[in-house]
């Protein structure tokens, strides 16, 4: 049997309201040459219906189901069942634009790069909108090159990903996706990027993102600093300025998590929760400590102004 030229993931948990969008705009493709994996992720609505319905449909798609393990396991059971010689990722309430995949594909034959990236448009309110200003390029250095910190609008190279084992972290649910991408570009010799959009990022009230839990936001943003912090310490000594640029990161993981926590709702209760996973992946020491309720504190300020200048408009 000859394997796909792409394996287009699709983690599932109750998107039944977008799934038939996310699944028919890969269907009709420009490209044929996939192979569409959608892993429910224990979901209790009807979503496991819908994928199998369309697994009916079409030889291409390939469902597994799992337990509600979360995004990054699923992501994972999906990558252990891909044949593909490339990998794209798909949110299960988003949708590609039609040319997605030859767009992708052909950009990685034309470049010969392990990565690519093109183009995103957001929809918010009914509207459309530009996501980033990518051009045509191809760089080196993929680790300083990084310009966008979600999987939607990538093509990864699938050798890299088996050669090296690359997962994703279970149990993360937010900037598992970064975590990701950074190890890949460890090892990718130059990443592509195209101007053109070929997918559609759904704002959607009820995603993960969205979530007002700002304990387990803060708490795994600073896992995912951790994890970054970890791969920072193997440039310390051999590449000083990848070492800077990963170190900064991490920094702003946790700042990214401390925001969306006091952003959520602020208690001191939950505050204690979330220096109790700080202290476990940083320690307690005074330093370490100071900078942790220095950053609480901007986190804070940064939060009221932001209120009065929202008041003002």
């Amino acid at each position: 049997m000859i394997e796909p030229k792409i394996s287009v993931v699709v983690p599932v948990y109750n998107a039944s309201q977008y799934l038939s969008k996310c699944i028919e705009s890969i269907l009709s493709q420009s490209f044929h040459d996939f192979e569409l994996i959608l892993v429910n992720d224990g979901s209790t609505d009807d979503s496991l219906d819908i994928c199998k319905k369309y697994e009916k449909f079409d030889d291409r798609i390939i469902v597994v189901s799992q337990t509600n393990f979360g995004v990054s396991k699923a992501r994972n059971g999906g990558l252990d069942v891909a044949k593909g010689e490339w990998v794209a990722f798909a949110d299960a309430d988003d949708y590609f634009l039609g040319d997605a995949l030859s767009t992708l594909y052909e950009r990685a034959m034309h470049t010969g790069a392990d990565l690519v990236l093109a183009n995103a448009l957001k929809l918010k309110n009914g509207n459309l909108t530009e996501m980033h200003k990518l051009k045509n390029e191809v760089l080196p250095n993929v680790i300083m090159s990084i310009k966008h910190f979600a999987l939607w609008g990538y093509l990864f190279n699938a050798d890299i990903i088996r050669k090296y084992k690359l997962s994703f972290i279970e149990g993360l649910a937010y900037s598992e996706d970064r975590l990701f991408i950074y190890q890949m570009a460890r090892y990718c010799k130059t990443i592509a990027f195209c101007d053109k959009p070929i997918y559609v990022y759904r704002i959607n009230d009820t995603s993960v993102c969205s979530s007002k839990n700002g304990v387990r936001k803060a708490c795994h943003h600073i896992d995912a600093a951790f994890y970054l912090n970890q791969i920072a310490q193997t440039y310390q000594k051999t590449d000083r300025p990848i070492y800077n640029c990963l170190h900064r990161q991490s920094k702003h993981l946790i700042n990214l998590g401390l925001y969306l926590f006091v952003e959520t709702g602020f208690s001191l209760e939950n505050l204690a929760k979330v220096k109790e996973r700080y202290n476990q992946r940083f320690g307690c020491d005074l330093i370490t400590s100071f900078d942790f309720y220095c950053t609480i504190l901007n986190c804070l300020l940064t939060f009221e102004r932001r209120k009065i200048i929202t008041f003002k408009k």
